[in-house]
């Protein structure tokens, strides 16, 4: 891939419809500030509908002068700029987590029907994304990576750079002289993601080159993989991944396969993940034991980035919701 194109018109065609309205979520950083320059330079001969949204954290004594960074250069590439301030107060996944979800907040408000939101995620992005994951246990589900693209609100989040690497973009900005914010954040290795970042991966790049699209390839594979696994277990358990489910048929099944139904019907229900520990003690208490309408158990995830969810049983079913 040349690092002075780092998209062609087909690939970016293949997840973006061209005629629909366009936003791009605008830091200003070096990642989203080639996505904007990459798609201002086509704006006129496609015809693009695009607007800039950028969100002032208030987080760094910088916040203001960004802002003004980023009105000026959309002014300079005669894109519509959009601007939002918001004060961030930390959940119980902290500041990090709780931006992402204000962030996301923020852009679903303005996307209306089919109306698509681009982010600059790369594939370094997903290979910290995935060791994260993997620090923290997660399941096969998690060592996918973010998807190219998914639904938000009445419209989509799309991520073009997810299979360009950060050295393509960094020699992209280069090329094309175009200036960027650097936020000193990112250096402070306190936060996981920037020990990754910073100590961890330069390291195994050196033994093994680009060893971040690797990973990424990796992530892709099991995808695949994943997507196949639930389209026959939704075919061949269809009346069950559902989130009222008969007990008694069920227990016709072995507990590995009810585990992975009862994980399906929970993803369908867009509710986020229980971990191993929890759906042991669903289990327990709904298929090994005899729940009564009184049983319950609920799971929540730290950072809040999905719905939290319960099981509880009525009339014979196990009733699959989210937790209020």
């Amino acid at each position: 891939m040349l690092a002075h194109k780092l998209l062609s018109i087909e690939e970016l065609k293949s997840t973006l419809d061209f005629g629909k309205k366009i936003f791009i979520g605008y830091s200003g950083g070096p990642d989203s500030s080639a996505l904007l320059y990459f798609l201002s330079k086509i704006c006129s001969e496609y015809n693009l509908d695009l607007s800039a949204i950028h969100i002032n954290h208030n987080i760094s004594k910088n916040s203001n002068d960004w802002e003004v960074h980023c009105k000026e250069t959309c002014k300079d590439l005669n894109i519509n700029f959009i601007n939002e301030s918001t004060n961030i107060i930390p959940s119980g996944g902290g500041t990090e987590a709780s931006a992402r979800n204000e962030r996301y907040r923020i852009f679903e408000k303005y996307l209306d029907h089919n109306d698509q939101l681009l982010t600059a995620h790369h594939s370094d992005d997903v290979t910290e994304t995935i060791f994260l994951r993997l620090l923290r246990g997660t399941g096969i589900d998690g060592l996918q990576g973010p998807h190219k693209k998914r639904n938000l609100g009445k419209g989509y989040v799309i991520r073009p750079f997810l299979n360009i690497s950060k050295k393509d973009i960094m020699q992209y900005l280069e090329l094309n002289k175009i200036k960027y914010i650097q936020d000193s954040s990112n250096i402070d290795n306190s936060f996981d993601r920037n020990f990754l970042r910073n100590e961890i991966f330069p390291v195994l790049n050196e033994r093994w080159n680009d060893f971040s699209k690797r990973v990424f390839k990796t992530s892709q594979l099991i995808e695949e993989r994943n997507t196949n696994f639930s389209n026959l277990l939704k075919n061949n358990y269809k009346d069950l991944v559902k989130n009222k489910i008969n007990k008694d048929e069920l227990m016709k099944l072995d507990t590995e396969i009810i585990k992975e139904v009862l994980r399906h019907a929970i993803k369908e229900e867009g509710i986020s993940m229980p971990s191993s520990k929890v759906l042991e003690e669903v289990i327990k208490t709904f298929i090994h034991s005899n729940p009564t309408s009184k049983s319950i158990v609920s799971w929540s995830r730290a950072d809040k980035e999905q719905l939290a969810g319960k099981i509880t049983f009525e009339d014979g079913k196990i009733l699959i919701s989210t937790k209020e």
